[in-house]
């Protein structure tokens, strides 16, 4: 099973800032769940769509000569003694923790 929705972590959770959307897609096989959120660091933004990604990487080897970017996923099990919304905000917590440190790694 797989969902995919937009969530937008509250402000402390932020990139250069500002509020960061990322993709939430919760997995679940047999027994086994898991929920991660990912999204696309590019150059000053914050990508959360394969098909945006696309136009800026075309956009910016045209205008910047530079294809380069990332694809971070973050991910954490569901389990059997807990509910989505503990695990959530556990990936959540993880993510303000994380975010700050990798932006330094993180083309520019």
């Amino acid at each position: 099973m797989f969902q995919k929705n937009l969530i937008a972590p509250k402000d402390d959770t932020a990139h250069d800032g500002k509020p960061m959307k990322v993709n939430r897609a919760f997995m679940e096989k047999g027994a086994y769940k898991q929920l991660s959120y990912f999204w696309f660091p590019q150059r000053d933004r914050v990508l959360t769509n394969a098909y945006q990604l696309k136009l800026y990487n075309f956009w910016d080897a045209l205008t910047r000569h530079r294809t380069d970017g990332a694809l971070v996923r973050l991910v954490t099990p569901v389990y059997s003694d807990e509910e989505v919304e503990e695990a959530d905000a556990r990936l959540l917590s993880f993510t303000k923790e994380i975010v700050p440190i990798l932006n330094e790694y993180l083309p520019d």
